[in-house]
């Protein structure tokens, strides 16, 4: 059932981009440029900060899943191409995803770099200083305006929301490899948009130890 709704937010999200995203606009290497060039004028703060948060998204899945077991197939290729091809990499993964057991596996330079409360800290820090730069200095009409008018920009946005639906179907898991409570916390790190999967980053448990 879980795969079976995944899958289905992953198909409404191609049939808004395949068919109900706006067409022309500039193209996708010009307006990544704009972008990042930060011009009030040209792109809204708000899609600046939708835009770099969609690189914080990436990071926060591989924190998440590079602990699974799964054999040979591993999780953080999918989650890096996700900063490229968006979504679909990460939820082909997911689809493919076996049922989680608690983790008995050794603590591989990956994993460690997953769990430093550093790199926790710094997306915090990141997300933080993103959000409050975009909802501050932004204006949500001119955001909506460029989302009717950029098939990026709407294409982004899409990906914007499914990656943290993407890391509530894998948040129980995570809590329980910890032996973490699953309580009124989890609704708070899964209806955050971004916010939420950061913190919970920083104050998550460590993995047991199985030596």
């Amino acid at each position: 059932m879980t795969k079976f709704v995944l899958a289905g937010v992953w198909l409404l999200g191609w049939i808004h981009v395949l068919g109900f995203s706006p067409e022309g606009g500039e193209s996708v290497a010009d307006t990544i440029v704009g972008i990042m060039q930060n011009d009030k004028s040209v792109y809204d703060p708000m899609v600046f900060m939708v835009f770099n948060i969609l690189g914080v998204w990436p990071i926060i899945m591989v924190a998440m899943l590079v602990q699974d077991t799964q054999g040979k197939l591993k999780a953080f290729p999918f989650a890096i191409s996700s900063m490229i091809l968006g979504n679909s990499a990460l939820y082909i993964y997911l689809l493919l995803r076996k049922e989680q057991k608690p983790f008995a596996g050794r603590i591989t330079p990956v994993i460690r770099f997953a769990e430093s409360k550093i790199l926790a800290l710094v997306l915090l820090a990141s997300t933080i200083a993103l959000l409050v730069y975009g909802l501050s200095q932004g204006n949500f009409t001119a955001f909506m305006e460029t989302w009717h008018s950029n098939i990026f920009v709407n294409v982004m946005t899409v990906d914007f929301f499914l990656f943290p639906i993407a890391f509530a179907f894998v948040l129980t898991d995570d809590m329980r490899r910890r032996n973490m409570s699953i309580n009124g916390w989890f609704w708070l790190y899964a209806l955050l948009p971004a916010l939420g999967a950061v913190i919970y980053l920083t104050v998550r448990k460590p993995l047991p130890d199985n030596r």
